[in-house]
């Protein structure tokens, strides 16, 4: 099995986009496969269940969409009596990820690591 442009659409209740919001869905989806190959290695990748990658390339890339935005300016106005105040922010959803909580599925452990500046 493999994850689809419209797979990602109904995990989001929406229709399946045109180009070119659909050639990054492509790019994201097969971003994402890379990512967990080259976190597992190419032996541990090859052995792992199809259907948990998939699972796992599919909620990642759908939480990008979510938080993708054509546009990374937003505007907000908030209303009290006579008075408005309005907030302009930018926001990105950055670079393409595989959440920590998702390793587990697929059998990796995920630590914190610390470490010390004293001697």
């Amino acid at each position: 099995m493999a994850v689809y442009i419209d797979d990602v659409a109904v995990e989001l209740a929406r229709p399946t986009p045109d180009s070119p919001v659909a050639g990054q869905w492509v790019s994201w989806i097969a971003r994402a496969y890379r990512l967990i190959e080259n976190r597992l290695g190419a032996d541990a990748y090859a052995a792992a269940d199809s259907t948990l990658v998939d699972d796992v390339v599919l909620m990642a890339v759908v939480e990008h969409v979510r938080a993708w935005r054509e546009t990374p300016e937003h505007r907000r106005t908030v209303s009290v009596d006579d008075t408005s105040v309005t907030s302009q922010y930018a926001r990105s959803a950055g670079l393409l990820t595989i959440p920590d909580n998702l390793w587990p599925i697929l059998g990796q452990s995920v630590t914190a690591e610390s470490f010390t500046i004293e001697p």
